[in-house]
């Protein structure tokens, strides 16, 4: 694939973590490219949540990738949230190859990164086991805010 084509792509879709405990979706929002918890190896608790109403909720569907904004060419930028430790560090995604998502993430002035492989969507009726004990997640795109109505 050409160096055009991959600048032309798109994060969106079903990502592999680098351990292979969890995948991640990756969705366009209003607000940039979200990614939450669509699927986990064995199921976890946000007990680390800075939002004490978060605290203690199952991680499945939770936001791990907030606001990713494209700042340059094949490249968005925005918050990663760690919840092993309930953090939320300043990130960047690209795409280095079409089926291969970096993840780079930065504490400080410590910065990790790893790299993602795109899952290939099968149906819910050929994944077997993963599929009748996981729900599918809600969006990972942020509910907009209520409006508000004037007078009555």
């Amino acid at each position: 694939m050409s160096g055009a084509a991959v600048s032309a792509a798109d994060p969106s879709g079903v990502w592999m973590v680098a351990d292979q405990t969890a995948r991640i979706r990756i969705e366009p929002c209003a607000n940039g490219y979200w990614g939450s918890i669509d699927w986990e190896q064995k199921p976890g608790i946000d007990a680390n949540n800075p939002d004490p109403a978060k605290r203690g909720q199952p991680l499945l569907g939770t936001p791990i990738l907030i606001g990713m904004k494209q700042g340059q060419p094949n490249e968005w930028e925005g918050q990663v949230y760690n919840p092993k430790d309930g953090g939320f560090y300043k990130a960047s995604i690209s795409l280095t190859r079409p089926d291969t998502l970096k993840l780079e993430g930065c504490m400080w002035v410590f910065c990790s990164g790893e790299s993602w492989t795109r899952v290939v969507e099968q149906t819910r009726a050929t994944t077997g086991a993963m599929a009748s004990t996981q729900p599918r997640p809600r969006s990972a795109c942020p509910a907009p805010a209520p409006t508000q109505r004037r007078g009555n």
